[in-house]
């Protein structure tokens, strides 16, 4: 399988983020970077699209008519067939890990609209807590008779 780590540069670049932002994310624990066998440290592009969704990916070079005769020649059509499954099965990944970002953003937003709501209702119990305070003890004792 193809390496699909890149380097803080190319991470960078593909999130549309400058470096320094990136390396402020990883310090405060928004995105997770490894090392490579050099200990350079790389973001694996799934990395990458769970933590900025889209990301622009490095394209490499069109390869020369002579090299892509030369690949065609040196890739039999198992193999072909093995790499054009690998690649559905990652378009697939790719998918399910973005529609996965977009179900976690509405739950987190669920979450956020229920906490403000909840926020409200103990501002307005607390409004009333002190309402019921400012009144007086003698109407708070006679507020539920009828005069006679």
């Amino acid at each position: 399988m193809a390496d699909t780590r890149l380097n803080l540069t190319q991470a960078a670049k593909a999130a549309g983020i400058t470096r320094r932002t990136l390396y402020n994310h990883i310090n405060q624990g928004k995105v997770t970077a490894s090392r490579d066998e050099k200990n350079s440290p790389v973001i694996d592009v799934s990395e990458l699209i769970r933590a900025y969704g889209n990301v622009n990916l490095p394209v490499k070079k069109i390869p020369t008519l002579t090299h892509r005769e030369n690949t065609h020649k040196n890739y039999t059509p198992d193999a072909l067939s093995d790499v054009r499954k690998e690649l559905a099965e990652l378009k697939e990944a790719v998918t399910l890990m973005l529609e996965d970002k977009t179900a976690r953003e509405e739950e987190r937003r669920r979450g956020e609209d229920e906490r403000r709501q909840l926020q409200e209702e103990v501002k307005r119990l607390g409004e009333q807590l002190e309402q019921e305070k400012a009144r007086g003890l003698w109407s708070r004792i006679f507020a539920g008779r009828k005069p006679r």
